[in-house]
Order: structure tokens, then C-alpha cells, then sequence
């Protein structure tokens, strides 16, 4: 596991920590949340392992760590695991590291596998990871953490998820609920977000670690391998969680490769499924496929790209044809109002 210091279990505040930096408000950086655990709870608190994987992300780790640190939660462990980042990564997660369970910084095999790494290596009843880039809202783990105290009962909960823009700003909020596998597995309006997200020990002994040959979709392998061993979700009706958006952020910059691990995963995991919610999931899917394809096309056309664009149609036309022509002319629409442009090939058209 590399470093793992001694870590100090009482619960944290602002006092605590070292200063942040320099203009830094709110949560988690100067506000401190004392009252975040339930009144009235008698215990015991469930011990929650939470990972943290991360690579290259000195600008967001900071306010990630900070987040879990400052939950107030009673029993709490903690682990920081980066790939062998060049930004100030390491230079963060040493400043924190009296308070962590473990840590390190050196190359590994990627999110997966560093997520694994830590879970391996916890002792907690309930594990969940965050990653670098988001962060927890104030008492989230006191939302989650007595829903674990009888693990029959609930094996995996979920609470809502808020987007949030680069700097923070709120977007909008994704609310928990119970997704069937067709569903999920076709990415039809999901209620399935991974940073609201915490599973029970004896979930992830049954159902195995996370797919390390997955490097975008390993969480919708994991929650479709949830389904299919029979655990459902239970949601909670407490925002949980914050989800950055921000261009480095995997899920924004690799639309293809995205699309092929989601087919790879719906292959893996339709014969559960029976004839109808077969057909049903397959056309989500390729609406959804359909989508990713036209930011995919957007941004080669906006750079003057034509025969990377012509590749990809030619390669997906099938797929092409099952996004809808509103979607599509407002997609077109959207993005030429956020980047204020039109693509450059729209001044040459007649």
C-alpha cells in the first residue's frame, strides 16, 4: 500500500487541518459542519473505507480530501492513492497524510485497479470510492453509514449526485433510484451515480473487485454485476455527493472508447436479460451511442476534420440513424450557443 502512516480517528474539523488556500471559502475549506451527525443515534457507526484514486488532479485533489476528512463521521478510514502524478499532487496528499489510512504516488494500472488496491487493503464494513475531481457534500456519510448496521438489509445505497461546473458552480441534481438492468446496461435514464454511491462489504466479496481491463465503464460493469447477483439499490434521498464537469475529465474527452466498453459491457451482461427487455436495452444503447457520436462529429467538423468525421459515419451510420432529428438539431444548436461559434464548416454551406 506504500505510506500508511498512523492515521488519527477522532473526528475532524477545520481547526485540524492544515490552511487552505489562499481565498478558499465554503465547503470543505473554512465551513465546519458539527451538527452533520444524526441526533439522537445510538451506534455503533458502521466503519466506512473510502478510496480515492487519482492522476493528475492537483487543481481538484485538495478540496476532495478535504471533503472526506471533514465529515465528522466517527469511524472512518481513508485512502489516497495516486498514479505518479507530475502536478502538486504529492505535495497534497503529504500535507494530509497524518490523517490518512494509506497513500502513495507511483504509476499504477489505473482508476480500477487503484480502487481495488484499496479496498484490499480496508477493514471498513462499507466501502465506496470518490474521485479526485469531486467531492462530498457536509454529512454525507452520517446519511449513509447507519443503513449499513444491519448489512442483510441494505447491501448497496446510493444518494443524489449534483453536477457541478469547473469552479463549483451547482448544475443541477441527479436523484438515487432503482435502475432495472435493461436500463442501466442501456444507459436509459439511469439513477445510478457512482460518487453517491457505497456498497456493503459482503457485496463486493460475492460479486469480485472491479474490472481493471475497464478504464471508463467499470462502474457500470459493477453496478450491472450488482443486478445480476440479485442486490438492488437502495436510494437515499440526501444529496451525497458533488460531480465536476471539467474538460480533462475522462468521461468528457474519450467519447469512442466510451461507447466500445459500453457495448462490451451490455455483450457481457444481456442474456440476463429476457427477449423484449433485450430489444429494449440494444435500442437505448444505440440512441445513447447515438449521442456520444454527435459530440464525436461536432468537435471534428468544428476543427475542420472532415475525414476523420467521414470515417466515423461511415464506420457508425447504423448507429447515426437512431438519434432523433430534434435531438439532433438541438444538439447542433446547443453547442454552437456554448462555444459562440458556428463549426466552420457551416460558412461554407450554400
Amino acid at each position: 500500500m506504500g505510506q500508511t502512516p498512523a492515521q488519527r480517528t477522532e473526528c475532524l474539523t477545520v481547526r485540524d487541518l492544515p490552511p487552505p488556500p489562499e481565498g478558499r471559502t465554503g465547503w470543505p475549506w473554512t465551513d465546519y459542519r458539527p451538527d452533520v451527525l444524526p441526533a439522537g443515534h445510538d451506534g455503533p457507526w458502521p466503519k466506512i473505507t473510502v478510496v480515492t484514486p487519482s492522476y493528475m488532479q492537483g487543481e481538484f485533489l485538495e478540496q476532495t480530501i478535504r471533503s472526506v476528512l471533514l465529515q465528522n463521521y466517527p469511524n472512518l478510514e481513508y485512502f489516497v492513492l495516486d498514479g505518479g502524478s507530475t502536478d502538486r499532487s504529492r505535495e497534497i496528499i503529504e500535507k494530509y497524510s497524518p490523517w490518512l489510512a494509506g497513500w502513495r504516488c507511483e504509476k499504477d494500472a489505473g482508476q480500477a485497479a487503484a480502487v481495488n488496491e484499496g479496498w484490499a487493503s480496508a477493514t471498513g464494513d462499507v466501502l465506496a470510492w470518490i474521485n479526485s475531481d469531486d467531492w462530498y457534500h457536509p454529512g454525507a456519510l452520517a446519511a449513509v453509514g447507519p443503513l449499513f448496521r444491519e448489512a442483510q438489509l441494505v447491501a448497496w445505497a446510493s444518494g443524489s449526485v449534483d453536477d457541478c461546473a469547473s469552479d463549483g458552480t451547482y448544475l443541477r441534481r441527479h436523484p438515487a433510484w432503482p435502475t432495472s438492468l435493461a436500463a442501466a446496461i442501456g444507459f436509459h435514464q439511469s439513477g445510478y451515480y457512482q460518487p453517491g454511491m457505497f456498497w456493503s462489504r459482503s457485496l463486493v466479496e460475492k460479486i469480485g473487485p472491479l474490472d481493471e481491463k475497464s478504464h471508463l465503464c467499470f462502474d457500470l460493469d459493477f453496478w450491472a454485476r450488482s443486478l445480476v447477483a440479485g442486490f438492488a439499490m437502495a436510494p437515499v434521498d440526501v444529496p451525497i455527493a458533488c460531480f465536476r464537469q471539467h474538460s480533462a475529465s475522462k468521461s468528457s474527452s474519450q467519447f469512442e472508447a466510451v461507447i466500445a466498453e459500453s457495448r462490451a459491457v451490455f455483450e457481457r451482461y444481456a442474456a440476463a436479460l429476457s427477449p423484449a427487455e433485450h430489444s429494449q436495452s440494444a435500442a437505448w444503447l444505440r440512441e445513447y451511442a447515438a449521442e456520444l457520436l454527435l459530440h464525436i462529429l461536432y468537435g471534428h467538423l468544428q476543427e475542420s476534420r472532415k475525414d476523420q468525421a467521414r470515417a466515423i459515419l461511415l464506420r457508425e451510420w447504423r448507429t447515426v440513424l437512431a438519434l432523433r432529428p430534434w435531438k439532433l438539431a438541438l444538439g447542433v444548436l446547443y453547442r454552437v450557443l456554448i462555444s459562440g461559434r458556428s463549426p466552420n464548416w457551416f460558412s461554407k454551406l450554400p
